[in-house]
Formats: C-alpha cells, structure tokens, sequence
C-alpha cells in the first residue's frame, strides 16, 4: 500500500502545474503577430480537442503553443488556480493523516571498527566476480495503446474530483435546460470555461455529456447532466493523451 506522505507527494503536481503555467505567462511571447499586426490565438487553445487518428506522438501540451496570446496565459493560469484551490484541503487532509509506527524494536548501536563487540573485518578477495550482462532497457518507443490505459487515482486526487463534482452540482442541479448551451454556460460561470480542458457538452438521450480535463497530476471527470441532478464519473489519464483518449478499465 503506498504511503500517505507517497501519495500526496505525488498528487502536489497540481501545484507543480500551477507554477509551470506562472512561469509560462512570465517568460513566454504574447502571441503571434500576424498580417496588419494582428494578434493570433493558438489554435491548441482555439479549438477543443476531438477524436482523430491513432497519433503516432504525445499529444501537445496547448501552453506550449507559441502562439499563446497574453489573454489566453491568464485564461490558463486561473483554471490551474482553480484546480489548486479545490485540492488545496484534500492536501491538508491527508498531511494531516498520522503515519504508521515502524514494528521494528529500536536497534542498539553497532559497535565502530575498532570498539569492544565489533564484528570482524570482512575479508576482500581480490579473483574478479564475472558480472552478468544488464538485461536491455525496456521498450520506451511511443505506444498510444500503452499510455492510453487508465491509471490509478491517488487519494488527493480522488477527494478533489469529489470536490469539483459538488461545485458543478450546485451549478446544475435543478437548473433545468439540459442543453448543451446550458450546461456550457454554467460550467463557464464557476471557471470550467477554458476550451482546450473542456470536451464537450453534447447533447444525447435527453441528456448531456461533457469531460473536464483537471489534469495536474491524472485527475479527469465524465459529467452527465439530466435537466434534474449530475452525475460523475472520475478517473485517470496520463498527460500524452486527452481524457478522451483513455481506454476505461472493465
């Protein structure tokens, strides 16, 4: 079982992220003039991601477009801040967690070298020890198929999608409409309004489906909404590939 020190360890990417976006709107260019001096957005950040080809590379990361426009660095580094603030007490919480006690008796010092009780010098031999050959590095060509498998939530990031779940059903819940227009509005109010961490909303049934990209660490959460209450589904992503892509478990 993974420690709880381990686990938050892993999960404090999303505040890795947070200052990775803050350094990108510091140092990076402000968008991109193009013809009359016109500023163009990148079209990572225009466009939301869809389903395509089987890609043959890790999927670009939008805030490493250089065509960023200054607009579009804030839009970024508010929804990382938003992600942050929502896992920020999942974080307290599991610091919070007392650790478990080694079993093990405390041990007595062990005697120096030339102490009373100290255990015999080992002997070196000096005939060579025939080293065996070092088995070949492990596969590491691009494998859609293999970083597209859903991966482990930590518990962090298990109490943050909770978390988002409860702010976007307290946006929706009730709110009628189940349109996409509707449902795109309403995240757009509570900061789930950047295009590139939003796939969807598309209408369906009766209902409407979206997934919200809350990657710092692996976090992604299907949402589905009826006109009367939301429904949630969280799991996780590995970053070289959308939420979309990701081969669900069973």
């Amino acid at each position: 079982m993974t420690s709880t020190n381990s686990t938050t360890r892993r999960n404090k990417r999303v505040g890795g992220a947070l200052a990775a976006a803050l350094c990108a709107l510091a140092l990076t260019a402000c968008g991109t003039e193009g013809a009359g001096g016109q500023v163009t957005a990148g079209a990572a950040m225009a466009a939301k991601p869809t389903a395509g080809p089987t890609p043959t590379e890790a999927r670009p990361d939008p805030m490493d477009d250089p065509a960023l426009t200054l607009e579009d660095q804030q839009a970024a580094v508010a929804f990382m801040a938003l992600v942050t603030e929502v896992a920020a007490p999942c974080e307290e919480d599991a610091e919070d967690l007392p650790t478990v006690p080694s079993s093990l008796p405390p041990q007595r010092p062990v005697p120096g070298p030339d102490e009373p009780g100290a255990p015999p010098r080992p002997v070196v031999s000096e005939v060579p020890v025939p080293v065996e050959d070092l088995p070949a590095p492990a596969d590491t060509a691009w494998n859609f198929d293999r970083v597209r498998q859903e991966v482990e939530l930590g518990e962090v990031e298990k109490c943050a999608a909770l978390r988002h779940g409860s702010r976007i059903a307290k946006a929706l819940d009730g709110s009628g409409d189940p349109t996409a227009a509707h449902v795109e509005e309403a995240l757009g109010e509570i900061g789930y309004n950047l295009p590139y961490r939003l796939h969807g909303p598309v209408e369906a049934d009766g209902k409407v489906e979206f997934t919200l990209d809350l990657r710092g660490g692996e976090l992604c959460l299907d949402g589905t909404y009826d006109g009367t209450r939301t429904t949630f589904d969280p799991y996780g992503v590995q970053p070289a590939v959308y939420c979309t892509d990701v081969k669900r478990r069973g």
